[in-house]
């Protein structure tokens, strides 16, 4: 795989102006994946998992909301450039996350569409030596206006990730074990047929994910997965379930720039115990923490938490003392 060229000298003056540009340069070199000044030292800062589902719009009418034009992610990539964040791919993140070391100032752009229109949007990222990761879902190669193996195969060549996300695109979380392991090892498989090499990173189709999903991701032998939270990650953030931000049609560019600011809300870790109660259906993509769910807990249920039992006389159905 190769990896994408360095941004020429014009390219970054195109994208120097405006309050968003920072100091003086790093003493120190730095590869041009990983663009941008330097965090804080011993300070966690919160890092944007962008997620766009790019999607052309040949009849002149607005797309749903949940896509954006290639017009849209233009001006948002130019937003995102003169950003000087650091751009990972989503294994590299997770690479990061896990060594103690992942930077402030660190930015994660990934597509979740499978449309035509992806692989514009993601070649734009590539040739200027920008970093990203686009999910497939193999089901859908091919397919009437969406992307084709060779896209895919380009893609990768460019330095792009791929990933997978699963074979047809449905919710995991709905389906029988057998099922999500189906899903999620014959995307794998297929991916690698296209690429020559194994999918890393994996995306829950529609942010559906629960302990079980989880933990066959993690067998399926991948090394990273991405829920939705709708939140920013940080450095306490799960490897195997990363928040991530939506842009859709309808957000307007001083939240996105507040996102690359790092000002947004954070979730604590998702990863918790199994709990023997589904409290609520999962909708965006992560369960609730144990330590919040203690409150919505029926009052019959024999333990009050994961490890904790109710004193004797408080169990129902046995009279004080």
């Amino acid at each position: 795989m190769s990896s994408p060229q360095s941004v020429t000298t014009a390219e970054c003056k195109e994208f120097k102006e405006g309050p968003d540009n920072v100091g003086p340069a790093q003493s120190a070199p730095v590869s041009n994946r990983y663009r941008g000044h330097a965090g804080t030292a011993g300070r966690p800062q919160p890092v944007p998992i962008l997620r766009y589902d790019v999607a052309a719009d040949p009849t002149g009418h607005v797309p749903r909301r949940s896509t954006v034009t290639p017009a849209v992610f233009a001006r948002h990539r130019r937003m995102i450039q003169r950003s000087n964040r650091r751009f990972m791919t989503v294994s590299e993140y997770c690479a990061a996350l896990r060594s103690a070391e992942a930077p402030a100032d660190a930015l994660v752009v990934t597509f979740d569409g499978d449309r035509a229109a992806t692989f514009v949007a993601a070649r734009e990222l590539a040739e200027r030596g920008l970093a990203a990761t686009v999910f497939v879902t193999t089901s859908r190669l091919g397919g009437p206006g969406m992307l084709t193996e060779a896209e895919v195969r380009r893609l990768h060549e460019l330095g792009v990730e791929i990933g997978a996300s699963g074979h047809s695109g449905r919710r995991l979380d709905e389906l029988h074990r057998s099922d999500v392991t189906a899903e999620i090892t014959l995307c794998r498989r297929r991916l690698a047929a296209v690429t020559g090499d194994e999918p890393r990173s994996f995306a829950y189709p529609r942010g559906g994910w629960d302990p079980t999903v989880r933990q066959l991701v993690i067998a399926a032998g991948y090394s990273a997965a991405c829920a939705v939270g709708e939140a920013l990650s940080h450095p306490g953030d799960d490897p195997f379930a990363l928040t991530r931000l939506t842009v859709d049609g309808g957000l307007a560019d001083h939240r996105v720039r507040a996102w690359l600011n790092g000002i947004g809300r954070t979730l604590p870790r998702t990863v918790q115990p199994a709990s023997r109660f589904r409290l609520v259906p999962s909708t965006i993509g992560a369960r609730i923490p144990a330590r919040l769910s203690i409150a919505y807990r029926p009052r019959f249920a024999p333990r009050a938490a994961e490890g904790t039992h109710l004193p004797a006389s408080d169990r129902p159905g046995r009279p004080q003392q």
